[in-house]
């Protein structure tokens, strides 16, 4: 999972989001592949150059890459450990999206700043464990904990605050807390 003893970053209850406003070469780049989203400067040099230093890709790098970009793009990057810019990793889809240097850390606050506000932290942070434990799952397993998981947050005071701040056109006021208010968590 991580390279210490905390949590690797799919791990983390709130959505970790990667900048990359520089280079972001071997490790650098493993571990933004942890994260559930990078948002890249254009000119930012990337690789996962492992194969050209005679070892292989970690942290779990053989199994993210191709569930976020596909086979055939991972077995090019990952085989070749070749070079690429920050604006082919957003066409790849190894970025969401890639910007100027300087836009790239104020486009994560931007992003980090609207969830935060308006989107329900417990919400969020099921949404986030289904979306990671949903790549190794079959999409009936996905629908099962989704019925239970939904049902749950159904019942809970954030979901009538969501519907009556859209209503009434105002920022909501959440109350369930990501770390501490989550439901006990579905079996497969």
């Amino acid at each position: 999972a991580s390279r210490g003893h905390g949590l690797a970053a799919f791990q983390v209850r709130k959505p970790v989001i990667a900048a990359i406003n520089g280079h972001a070469v071997g490790v650098g780049l493993t571990l933004a592949m942890q994260c559930d989203l990078r948002v890249v400067a254009r000119d930012a040099k990337l690789a996962f150059a492992f194969v050209r230093r005679g070892i292989i890709p970690e942290l779990g790098s053989h199994s993210i890459l191709p569930r976020v970009i596909g086979f055939s793009r991972a077995a090019d990057l990952l085989l070749s450990g070749r070079t690429f810019r920050g604006e082919e990793a957003a066409v790849l889809g190894v970025a969401s999206e890639a910007l100027a240097t300087e836009d790239v850390v104020p486009r994560a606050r931007e992003w980090a700043r609207d969830v935060a506000v308006n989107a329900a932290p417990a919400s969020v942070a099921i949404t986030k464990r289904l979306l990671w434990e949903g790549v190794t799952e079959t999409p009936s397993q996905t629908m099962a904990k989704e019925r239970q998981l939904l049902a749950w947050v159904g019942k809970q005071v954030d979901a009538v605050e969501g519907v009556r701040s859209f209503l009434e056109r105002r920022t909501p006021e959440w109350k369930l807390r990501a770390s501490t208010d989550l439901p006990r968590w579905p079996e497969n």
